[in-house]
Parts: C-alpha cells; structure tokens; sequence
C-alpha cells in the first residue's frame, strides 16, 4: 500500500476538510431556501487552498457529472468537468482541471451545466483526492459524492486478470436502517414567526443515516392532509405556523422514515409523532361538578408562543386577550347555571416548557339555584380574539362542556302570619315581631333572617313577615 503523507497537501496539517452533509449531491437544498435560508453553502468566502472532502465522516469526491440545480446544499452546484481526453490523476500525481456551475435562467427551459468555470487543481493522495479550490464569484457550493470504489486503484495494468466465473453472488438480505425514535413536535418563536419544530433521530448514533419527513394536519373530515416532504440530514425539520396553509386550531403530525446516504433506497418503517395542537385548549379540572358550592380550578393554555406588538418595547404588551362566556344547552330560560371568576384572562409571553408556552388559571362553580331543574349542560366559551397579529387575529378557541349534576332540594316556609314548615316537615307558628333567624347551615357560610312586624288588630294580634335577607 503506497504512502503519499509526503506530499505536503496530503498530510493532515497540509488541506482543510470540507465535511457538510449538505454537500452531498443527494441533498436537495430547496427545503433550506424555505425554512432556513442561512444555512445554505455560499463558497465566494472561501479560503483558498487544498480541501478534502467527508461526508458522515466517510471520504467523498468531487462529482465528475452535471449536477442539477438546488443540490448540494446551494442554488448553483459546483462539479468537475472532464473532457473525452481528461481523466482524474493516478495515485501520487496532479492534475489540472475544471470544475463547472450549473445554472438555470428563470426564462430559460433548460439549465446550462457548466454556465461558470473555475480551475481546480486535483491531487490523488492513493487513498484520497484532495482539491485546490478558491472561492466562487457567487453563492455557489463545490459538491461532494460517496468516494467511488476506484479512487485508489484506478488504473489496472493490462496483463492483470481477475476470474470471477466461480463466485456466486450474495445472498444475504439488505440490512435495514436503525428504526427512528418518535419524533416530538414542539412550537417555537423564530425571528418573529411561528415554527413547529419536529425533532428525530435514532437510537444508536449513525453518522451516515438520512431521514424522509412527512407533515401532515387532521382535516375537519378526520382525514390526514400531507402539507410537506423533504429530505433531511439533519435532526430536526421546520414548518412554519403561516396562519395560511397551518393555522391555529391544526392537529399536526410528524414523520420520518430512516435511511442509508449510500443506498438511499433502502429505508426503514416510518414513524410518526404524537398528535400537536397548535392553539389554545381550555382545561377543566373536572367535566362533571354538582350543586354543592365548590370552586373548581379552569386552566387555559396555549401550545403556541404569545406574540409581541411589532412597535412596543414593554413586556407588559406582550400577550393575548381572551373574554369567556357561559352558555347553557336547552335550558336558558332557568337562569344561570355556572358562574366563572373571572371573564377576562391575559396570556403573557413566557419561555415554552413542556408544550406549554402560556397559562392563566380561573375558578368555576355551579349556582347553587334551590330548583329541582334536573342535569344541566354548559358550554365555556371564548369570544374571537382581536389582534393586530395575522395569525391571532380572528382565532376562536374550542370550547368545553361542564356538565352540573342537580342535588335533591328541600323546601321550608314562612307564610301569612306567619306559619313556619321546617325542611324536614314539622308545623309551628311565630306570631312575635323583630328579627329571626329562619335558617342557618352548619356546612357553610349561608343563613337566612327574617324580619316580621306587627299587622294584627286590636280584637285580632298578629305578625307578617315584612322582609328577609340571605347571607
């Protein structure tokens, strides 16, 4: 095995290594001119000088084909062009070459290969190429393959002869790509926008695994609606909360399928994310609740960071407006049947943590009414909200049903002059004048007083009763 460390460029102090995966002409760079346009590999601030290329830590090569567009993690992906008569160097020799960008014009049909050439000085180190590159005059990227098998023994003499007529070919299987973890989808602020985060990954690390991910929503008829597709090398992928194609009120779904950068058709089962909400969701503590006077606390929480408005400095702004309302389900016309704390609630901006990224907390209780009026349904309602923020403005939150449970209820009177029937039946009267206590719980804070006068004659003394108070 022949050693070329040497040569200057081929020792380890004597190039740089390129190592981006987006370099890799199966990465299709359309996916970071959406979501995240600062990453995409511009070499016009390159440093000149020699460069190896890795890709997942494997050797790889400049590409010898055209490569289409909106590869290699850049618009205008740099190759190497050889001509009929140009072949790459042999082990230990140089070479000079040139290398070419494909482009295409937004009124032209068809991309020109080689629109820009740039002189490439190329060294085969035996085991490696290494490249002398400078920088490109736009935002081009140089592009990089899985090394080809001939890299080192590229050229074989004439007289040597390999017979292959007794080797059966192999018949183990495919291995399959490790299977992915779940991914997790999280909401986070970005510049300003609303991105959903989906994270991925598998569980023994493999430097040379790719990933497919599918977004998908739940439409309104329980169908999934896929609204991306992209190839990933890294482990997260991005869908921006546009208030157009997502909006508040979406379940969405992420998943991702694992596979091979050197046999990207071999991949492995997809794997799909728990269900996100992306809005408000208002929490009850308990659906069921009964005439009994208990509080019961109401939490709503947002999945989705609280904006700020666009010209305030103050914290304070930063938040989003919620009026709550009671609405009763066929029987309105028997009066209030729960009653809320508060009706306003302000959702302030706060750091996400665990999916939640605002929360205000209310209190509900049942009216205690004293009518035998049977099970009431109430639904807790928000009003649309009102902001000057496009994905806010106009959201309507769900609402949530709290069913009342009515208790048994007693009667007791006080009639005419007056006549006294007690909660459990018995009869008595009170004919004095002043004030009396006509009830009073030992559960909790609630007595009745009643105040009675004289309203008799002289043949015929009575009290009435002329007023009461309830506590």
């Amino acid at each position: 095995k022949s050693s070329y460390s040497t040569v200057l460029e081929c020792s380890p102090g004597g190039h740089q290594i390129l190592q981006s995966p987006y370099r890799s002409v199966d990465f299709d760079s359309s996916h970071l001119q959406q979501s995240a346009i600062q990453d995409l590999i511009c070499d016009h601030s390159l440093t000149p000088g020699w460069y190896r290329f890795m890709i997942f830590d494997k050797p790889a090569e400049m590409p010898t084909k055209c490569v289409e567009m909106n590869h290699c993690g850049t618009q205008a992906p740099v190759w190497l062009s050889l001509r009929e008569s140009e072949s790459m160097p042999r082990p230990g020799e140089i070479k000079q070459l040139t290398a070419c960008a494909t482009w295409q014009f937004f009124f032209s049909t068809s991309k020109d290969c080689c629109l820009f050439r740039i002189p490439v000085s190329v060294r085969n180190c035996g085991e490696f190429f290494v490249y002398l590159l400078q920088p490109t005059q736009g935002c081009m990227g140089y592009c990089a393959e899985g090394k080809k098998t001939h890299a080192l023994f590229n050229q074989v003499t004439s007289h040597t002869s390999v017979s292959l007529g007794n080797l059966a070919p192999s018949s183990s299987p495919p291995v399959s790509p490790p299977l992915p973890v779940t991914p997790e989808v999280v909401a986070e602020l970005i510049k300003g926008s609303i991105y959903l985060r989906c994270t991925f990954g598998v569980r023994v690390a493999n430097s040379s695994v790719g990933f497919m991910v599918t977004w998908a929503r739940l439409s309104s008829e329980g169908i999934k609606e896929e609204l991306k597709h992209e190839t990933a090398v890294r482990r997260f992928s991005l869908l921006e909360l546009d208030g157009i194609n997502v909006r508040l009120g979406d379940k969405v779904y992420c998943s991702s399928t694992a596979f091979f950068m050197e046999k990207p058709d071999i991949r492995s089962s997809s794997v799909e994310s728990k269900e996100f909400f992306a809005g408000i969701k208002i929490h009850p503590e308990t659906n069921v609740i009964s005439e009994d006077g208990k509080e019961y606390r109401l939490a709503i929480e947002s999945s989705i960071p609280i904006p700020c408005p666009a010209f305030s400095q103050l914290e304070s702004d930063c938040k989003i407006s919620l009026t709550l309302n009671t609405v009763d389900e066929g029987k309105e016309q028997l009066g209030l049947n729960l009653a809320l704390s508060s009706c306003h609630v302000d959702l302030h901006q706060k750091p996400c943590n665990n999916g939640i990224c605002s929360q205000a907390v209310i209190y509900f209780t049942a009216v205690a009414d004293f009518v035998q009026d049977g099970d009431r349904i109430t639904r807790i309602t928000a009003e649309p909200i009102s902001s000057e923020n496009f994905l806010w403005n106009g959201y309507v939150p769900e609402s949530t049903k709290i069913t009342v449970k009515d208790l048994p209820t007693a009667y007791c009177y006080s009639f005419t002059d007056p006549h006294i029937i007690t909660f459990d039946g018995r009869l008595y009267d009170n004919f004095k004048t002043g004030t009396f206590v006509l009830y009073k719980s030992t559960s909790r804070d609630f007595e009745v007083h009643v105040r009675q006068w004289d309203c008799g004659s002289l043949h015929y003394p009575a009290a009435c009763n002329c007023g009461f108070v309830a506590k």
